[in-house]
C-alpha cells in the first residue's frame, strides 16, 4: 500500500484489516495476520503509530528444520520528506525514530514488512532446547541419537582444553 502524503486527512488513517495493505511479503510463508495502524500527517511529518502481527516460516539455526515464528512489534516513529542532494541533514541522539519517505509518497506496506524483519530472532529455534546437527555424520539429534560420540580435539588447540579443565 503506498499513500500519498499530500491525500493523507487532517484527521490521519487508521489501519485496522490486513487487506488494507495488500500484498506485504512476497515470501511464502510470511502472513500479516493482524493490523493496528494510525497514519497522521503534521505538516511535512508523518507520524506512524500501532502494532500489527505476523507469522513467518523461518529455519532453524541449529537443526535446520522449517519453524513457524510469530512477532507483533509495536511500532512510533516519524517520518520526514527526503533531503535533496544538495540540503545536509544532521541527525542527533532524538533522531533514531526518524526515518525518510521519498517524493510525496509514504510505502507502508514496506514499513511494515522492515519492522517485522527486524523484530524476528537473529538465531531462530525450533525449540529451547533443540540438540542441532551432529557435526560428524549430519543427523538431526533432535530425533535420533547417533553413534559417533564425541568429537576429537584439534591436537593445536590441547593447552586451552587443559587450561579448560583446570578451572
Amino acid at each position: 500500500m503506498r499513500l500519498r502524503v499530500s491525500d493523507i486527512p487532517d484527521e490521519g488513517i487508521r489501519l485496522h484489516e490486513p487487506a488494507d495493505l495488500g500484498e506485504v511479503f512476497a515470501e511464502d510463508g510470511w502472513t500479516l495476520d493482524r493490523v493496528d495502524l494510525s497514519i497522521a500527517r503534521r505538516g511535512g511529518e508523518v507520524a506512524v503509530a500501532g502494532s500489527f502481527g505476523v507469522t513467518a516460516r523461518l529455519t532453524c539455526s541449529r537443526c535446520l528444520e522449517p519453524l513457524r515464528a510469530t512477532v507483533a512489534p509495536e511500532v512510533d516513529f516519524c517520518l520526514q520528506p527526503c533531503p535533496t542532494a544538495h540540503e545536509e541533514v544532521e541527525l542527533g541522539r532524538d533522531d533514531l525514530e526518524v526515518d525518510f519517505y521519498r517524493e510525496d509518497t509514504l510505502d507502508v506496506a514496506g514499513l511494515v514488512r522492515s519492522e517485522a524483519e527486524l523484530a524476528l530472532p537473529m538465531k531462530p529455534l525450533c525449540r529451547a532446547d533443540c540438540r542441532g546437527l551432529c557435526p560428524t555424520c549430519g543427523a538431526n539429534r533432535n530425533l535420533t541419537s547417533c553413534g559417533c560420540g564425541a568429537p576429537r580435539i584439534d591436537p593445536r588447540l590441547a593447552p586451552l582444553e587443559a587450561l579448560k579443565r583446570r578451572d
